[in-house]
């Protein structure tokens, strides 16, 4: 997907490969301090545990990504007029919980501001 800018055009990044990027520079961070032999034990502890919180976090964006590729599939496939109202809120959920991962990442260039989209707004 792209967006005029000035005249140029600049990628709009989908928010799972920004979070897929961004869990990976939180891993090689963890994994490089982890490889310093002067760290200290809470030090070492936090750096694990920051590896522990990218791998649940791998599985709960896969987990959202199941719900909303089937939400989209479904939508496709289902013939009009059949029941598919919890659809859009499928939708509404899937995005909003992405949105949630990301926003401890709101300070990167690469965030884009709709994901900050609470729904409550």
């Amino acid at each position: 997907m792209f967006r005029q800018c000035s005249g140029a055009y600049s990628r709009i990044v989908d928010i799972v490969e920004f979070l897929s990027a961004r869990i990976m520079e939180d891993e090689a961070a963890a994994r490089k301090l982890l490889r310093d032999k002067t760290l200290s034990k809470s030090a070492r502890w936090y750096e694990e545990r920051l590896l522990m919180e990218c791998a649940a976090k791998r599985r709960i964006i896969g987990i959202i990504e199941a719900a909303r590729q089937n939400a989209l599939a479904t939508l496709v496939s289902k013939p009009f007029g059949e029941d598919i109202q919890w659809i859009p809120e499928a939708l509404e959920w899937t995005t909003l919980s992405l949105n949630a991962l990301a926003l401890p990442y709101a300070d990167h260039p690469e965030f884009e501001p709709v994901w900050l989209t609470t729904g409550r707004d």
